[in-house]
């Protein structure tokens, strides 16, 4: 196994959960994705891994509700933060968590 950090991976599962299947993000493109990744990644402990064993010792703790609304709390930031200034123009009246230039069903 190579060097992972399972706070990315935690993260990641996070956002998909709560924000982007839920349609609660303004846009879902990649470069949004990366920026509210990398904004809540910088304010949240790294965890970094080399086993399978110290992975699910770390996915364990993560199981805890402090650490559970810890990663909430930096995900809606960086969401709000994205989303009120994201590094891409979203056009006037499109839906939150609409991909940029698709045609709506």
């Amino acid at each position: 196994m190579t060097v992972y950090n399972v706070t990315e991976a935690m993260v990641r599962s996070l956002l998909e959960d709560a924000y982007l299947k839920r349609g609660l993000v303004r846009c879902g493109c990649s470069q949004c994705i990366d920026d509210i990744l990398a904004i809540a990644l910088n304010h949240l402990p790294s965890h970094y891994v080399s086993t399978e064993h110290g992975t699910a010792y770390v996915k364990a703790k993560y199981f805890e509700p402090q650490m559970q609304s810890d990663m909430l709390r930096e995900l809606a930031l960086a969401v709000d933060i994205v989303a009120r200034r994201p590094r891409h123009a979203i056009p006037e009246g499109e839906a939150p968590g609409s991909q940029p230039g698709a045609s709506p069903v």
